[in-house]
């Protein structure tokens, strides 16, 4: 593995710290509650490749404007079906 430059470095960390304080579309008390219904549904259920429930959850937890927003953002985050959106989504969103 090469070495990074002092540019490569300060560019890295500048990228890092703006994920850090990003500001996303669905609250963390709304993404909370998204993936604890996710955990709910899918421990019955298992995942089909969709984003079925999460979609049912945004349809009844926010306006219809912000939903495509969310949608985009969570794939964004690599949730491109339900166990994506709780696996890959729960750690962006710093919930612990």
């Amino acid at each position: 593995m090469s070495d990074m430059s002092k540019e490569e470095k300060k560019a890295l960390m500048k990228k890092w710290k703006a994920a850090q304080n990003k500001k996303y579309i669905l609250s963390k008390a709304r993404a909370q509650k998204l993936f604890r219904y996710l955990e709910a549904e899918l421990v019955n259920t298992p995942c089909n490749h969709t984003l079925c429930y999460t979609e049912q959850w945004l349809k009844e937890n926010l306006p219809q404007e912000k939903i495509d927003s969310v949608i985009v953002e969570m794939k964004e985050m690599g949730g491109y079906c339900d166990c994506e959106v709780l696996l890959n989504c729960y750690e962006k969103y710093d919930i612990g």
